[in-house]
């Protein structure tokens, strides 16, 4: 699968509004005043949802829950891994680059609400928003041409869509914009450091999706594909032992574990047929 320029581009833009979005804001009064209007807002729900949210853009847990994608669309869960690279690298030079501090270095913590544990360092950007948007970035750019007009390719190379895969990207994206506002409701960082981490994380999905569109023998091979499905699963099954400091966090290590060790007895069961995404 070839990426051209005009589909870099096309599929580019998201990162770039969310990033001309981050310099604006930039432009507003002081991030504080930002963040505590969220925060406060978000502290009328329930601190379970936004609990359950945050632990969604924990890489780990989010990748295991994402292991049965090996059973329908493996070059996508190759896509999600190869996204890795990059969006490691972007998380770890500017953290250290710019060694931000969280809200609670900052602010009184009486003023805000606070879920989870109690951070102060590294804020700039949100790790969390990061794995969530290069997973949904990855997972899209290579499975929104399944969802086109199967009948009339050349329309669906063109960007025809079916409105299958217009509400696929829109739910996908609004999930991952949901687990960057977890952040800013659990009190851990400042909107700023969500907009960055989702332009950063869509950037280095594409670049998941490029890598397995240009190596597809790497995901078309059925070993891959359950090694890796045995890395998830042993991943799910050690996060039981290590389950994160969040009002339910063992309900989201059990759920990904479950995923992983099906995956695991699925992909046994039955040989994994490799599907061509083009």
């Amino acid at each position: 699968m070839r990426w051209p320029l005009q589909r870099w581009l096309a599929w580019g833009l998201p990162a770039i509004a969310l990033l001309v979005l981050a310099f604006w804001l930039q432009t507003l009064p002081p991030q504080r005043d930002l963040f505590l209007t969220l925060n406060r807002w978000a502290a009328l729900y329930p601190a379970g949802l936004w609990s359950f949210l945050t632990l969604l853009g924990e890489a780990d847990i989010l990748f295991v829950l994402l292991s049965p994608l090996l059973l329908w669309r493996p070059q996508a869960m190759m896509a999600v891994v190869a996204a890795v690279p990059v969006g490691g690298v972007f998380s770890v030079v500017f953290k250290r680059l710019y060694d931000a501090p969280r809200p609670a270095a900052v602010l009184d913590v009486a003023q805000f609400q606070v879920i989870g544990p109690l951070l102060h360092n590294v804020s700039f950007p949100s790790g969390h928003t990061i794995s969530a948007f290069a997973c949904a970035a990855a997972v899209l750019a290579t499975l929104i041409t399944r969802a086109t007009l199967a009948s009339k390719p050349r329309l669906a190379d063109a960007g025809t869509f079916s409105i299958f895969a217009v509400m696929g990207f829109v739910a996908a994206f609004c999930l991952a914009m949901a687990i960057g506002l977890s952040r800013v409701a659990v009190g851990a960082h400042w909107p700023v450091d969500v907009l960055a981490g989702a332009s950063g994380g869509w950037l280095a999905g594409l670049s998941g999706a490029w890598v397995a569109g240009r190596y597809p023998a790497v995901w078309q091979s059925v070993r891959n594909q359950r090694v890796l499905g045995g890395l998830l699963c042993a991943t799910g099954l050690w996060l039981l032992w290590h389950p994160p400091d969040f009002p339910l966090g063992v309900l989201a290590v059990w759920m990904a574990a479950g995923f992983g060790v099906l995956t695991v007895v699925l992909q046994l069961k039955k040989p994994v047929v490799p599907v061509s995404i083009e």
